[in-house]
């Protein structure tokens, strides 16, 4: 897993969606048995090339998380 800004990985998002790429994130709280962080974290994956780049966070980006979830459905 690579760790990339925020607007790194939204933009990898967008060239996603743009290339017809299958992708999907997980949220990662601090205490997540999964996260290696002590922060909060998005994990961004790239389902067909099983590459996986994440961002942290000092506080829930509940914001961003808003925009990742109307991107990934759509809205």
């Amino acid at each position: 897993m690579e760790k990339i800004t925020f607007e790194k990985l939204l933009q990898k998002v967008k060239d996603f969606k743009r290339s017809g790429i299958s992708w999907h994130h997980h949220f990662l709280t601090p205490k997540c048995y999964f996260n290696k962080s002590d922060k909060f974290c998005i994990v961004l994956e790239n389902e067909e090339k099983g590459e996986a780049f994440y961002a942290e966070f000092d506080k829930k980006p509940m914001d961003k998380l808003e925009v990742l979830e109307n991107l990934f459905f759509d809205r």
